[in-house]
């Protein structure tokens, strides 16, 4: 193929991939690379238009050298996929300055695919799938355009080869290629993939972490992020039984809590016995939010029936690899019996008594003196409870920071303002002030129903932190102390207790929330189903399609069937069914045959301009004038040059001259 010169409209196109491809990715990379992609993009255009020279090669390698020490000083060291697709991006941006060839531009449309198609690794919604591929027909579009384009070379600068019906091309190649994909999708086996990226992101994600400081969950409180939803296959648990378990924190440095004690793992899958009357079992399906870690959410005392999900000893649900995607899981859950173990390992005692050596003397004192006058674990708690309910503590979602190395008694004796984490963290120091064993649960409390698609939803601002303490020969045993301070948070939910605060949905207009709840049923249904056509869906379709059948027998069939559809496929793309639409000169000449016809000359399908001519000389010789004038003007369109097609206003002129010789040949019949 001949590389040519790129002309206008091809450069035009080839800037609206660029930025509608960037535009997929602009809310995940730095603002350096968007500004240098503009920068680039007008650099381009002063080149196209001869104000700009293009850039030595000296200057094109201090840019790329400026793109490396840029990503490494936005990202450091650590690995993540941003960094990998800001990389990307960041040599995409640059190479627009040196596309002069058609073969240039290609590697321009390919890099446009491929970044469209990364886009799927951090969203993947239906509306992404639609915007995905609306970008993907303005790419196809760009590079048919591209591949028809041809420099300007006569005297006025215009295109040699027009590119208008590029865009019914680009069109036409995407519904050929439908069926093809679907019967990719629906048909043949959803396989692993060869590879897996386990890559986490570096900043796309935001949730809970395996540290807790006493302000982190109250940040979380100001995020309206999603973090999963859940679909209940039995009674949906009123809202105190709502406590979504994520992590379990033992180790306390004076500042914030951590998880270092790592208790084993039961990857086995188990079955509940019912233990007495109280038991209640519910059973649900989680839409898990990608976060980049192994833990999983459960109610109560948990069972994970879904493979690859382990049950710790803490009664944690534990993925085996970690979370970078949408992930789907089911369990059963027992809301009213919680760990039933008699006594606890000398590992696990060590962990849960822990605390810092120094700091904090004030609440150790405090908890040593309430001790004495309560022994028992459940009088101390009372006391405790009493203790916070008779001082004036404030749940707010921002408590401030607490600026002494003394973080429990700046809270407990002085601020006593704080959020769920103030309060879990407090009384878990207090518990194991004086010997009992005491561990802070992470998670979320709450959900949101959708009516519409008969689901909840579990947002970042439902975080939250709770305590549970050890009672000898009985187990653990959950206390939330927020409940003792803001007892509506509990019972009605966190919107209720931080009105002023509450940055999730809100709105006493019924109409308004109808239309919210019917798009997030709509990306609900999608990820679901998205997620579960596999494996028993996909077997229970193929056999409504093509009956029950043996595995060679739907083998045969499938395979008989994706090499139809790939000859029906080629069968459209090698041969054309629809007859070849007329030029502009084309229909002309056909109305011209139509009149000469009418008046009663004998024209037949293979009688030539001049022969039409002469034949209708003969007929009425003193029109010979204005037929040899329509005779020339079509003799030039037709058979001189591309250039010389008729211009709109010529071939109104021409059509004018045709209808006024028929009205003159018609009077002459007449």
């Amino acid at each position: 193929m001949k590389d040519v010169t790129l002309a206008n409209r091809a450069l035009v196109f080839l800037a609206l991939s660029l930025l509608l491809t960037l535009h997929m990715h602009l809310d995940r990379l730095p603002v350096w690379i968007v500004l240098g992609a503009v920068g680039s993009l007008l650099w381009r255009a002063g080149i196209h238009y001869g104000r700009l020279a293009s850039p030595h090669w000296s200057i094109k390698g201090a840019l790329v050298l400026l793109g490396f020490t840029g990503i490494y000083f936005t990202y450091g060291r650590d690995l993540s996929i941003e960094s990998m697709v800001s990389l990307l991006v960041a040599g995409f941006a640059l190479k627009p300055l040196e596309v002069e060839k058609r073969s240039d531009s290609y590697v321009l449309i390919f890099l446009c695919y491929l970044l469209i198609g990364l886009h799927f690794l951090f969203e993947r919604g239906p509306l992404d799938y639609l915007w995905v591929l609306a970008i993907m027909l303005v790419i196809l579009t760009t590079q048919i355009t591209i591949n028809q384009s041809v420099a300007p070379n006569d005297e006025n600068g215009s295109d040699s080869i027009r590119t208008n019906t590029a865009h019914w091309q680009a069109l036409s190649l995407f519904l050929k290629a439908l069926p093809l994909a679907a019967f990719l999708f629906f048909v043949l086996p959803r396989l692993a993939p060869l590879w897996v990226l386990n890559i986490p992101t570096s900043d796309g994600v935001i949730g809970l972490s395996d540290s807790m400081s006493p302000g982190q969950i109250a940040q979380l409180g100001k995020s309206d992020e999603l973090a999963f939803r859940v679909r209940f296959n039995s009674v949906v648990p009123p809202l105190k039984d709502q406590y979504w378990r994520a992590l379990v924190l033992d180790y306390f440095d004076g500042e914030s809590w951590s998880q270092r004690y790592q208790p084993e793992i039961n990857w086995d899958s188990q079955s509940y016995a019912k233990n007495s009357s109280k038991d209640v079992f519910t059973e649900y399906e989680v839409l898990l939010e990608p976060h980049d870690e192994k833990w999983l959410f459960s109610l109560g005392a948990a069972l994970p029936r879904t493979v690859n999900v382990g049950l710790s000893e803490d009664g944690r649900l534990v993925s085996k690899h970690a979370v970078h995607s949408q992930y789907q899981y089911s369990v059963v859950s027992n809301l009213k019996t919680g760990s039933q173990k008699d006594s606890l390992s000398a590992l696990a005692s060590k962990a849960y008594l822990q605390i810092p050596a120094q700091g904090n003397e004030r609440s150790q004192a405090f908890a040593r003196a309430l001790k004495d006058k309560f022994p028992s674990v459940d009088d101390f708690t009372q006391a405790l409870q009493l203790f916070f309910n008779g001082n004036e503590f404030y749940y707010t979602l921002s408590p401030g920071e607490l600026d002494s190395e003394n973080t429990i008694d700046e809270f407990l004796f002085d601020s006593q303002k704080g959020f769920c984490a103030h309060f879990a963290g407090s009384l878990v120091y207090l518990m194991r002030s004086v010997g009992v064993p005491a561990r802070v649960v992470v998670g979320y409390l709450g959900v949101e129903e959708n009516p519409v698609a008969n689901y909840y939803s579990v947002y970042q601002y439902n975080a939250h932190a709770w305590v549970e303490i050890w009672h000898k020969g009985v187990g653990w045993k959950k206390i939330d102390p927020t409940g003792w301070v803001a007892p509506e948070r509990i019972e009605q939910g966190l919107e209720q207790a931080v009105q002023r605060d509450f940055v999730g949905f809100s709105t006493n207009l019924p109409w308004l929330k109808s239309i919210r709840d019917q798009m997030n049923a709509f990306n609900y249904y999608w990820n679901d189903w998205m997620l579960s056509y596999k494996g028993g869906a996909q077997q229970q379709l193929l056999e409504g399609v093509f009956g029950k059948r043996s595995e060679l027998e739907l083998i045969l069939v499938l395979l008989g069937c994706f090499f139809s559809v790939l000859a029906i496929g080629f069968l459209f793309m090698f041969m054309d069914f629809k007859s070849k639409r007329l030029s502009h000169e084309q229909r002309m000449l056909v109305l011209y045959q139509a009149k000469l016809i009418k008046s009663g000359i004998k024209i037949f399908p293979s009688t030539s301009v001049l022969q039409m001519s002469e034949q209708a000389v003969l007929y009425n010789p003193s029109l010979k004038s204005d037929i040899t004038a329509i005779r020339h003007m079509f003799e030039r369109s037709l058979y001189v040059s591309p250039e010389s097609l008729m211009t709109k206003s010529e071939r109104l002129h021409l059509k004018k001259a045709i209808l006024l010789l028929a009205k003159k040949l018609n009077k002459k019949g007449r």
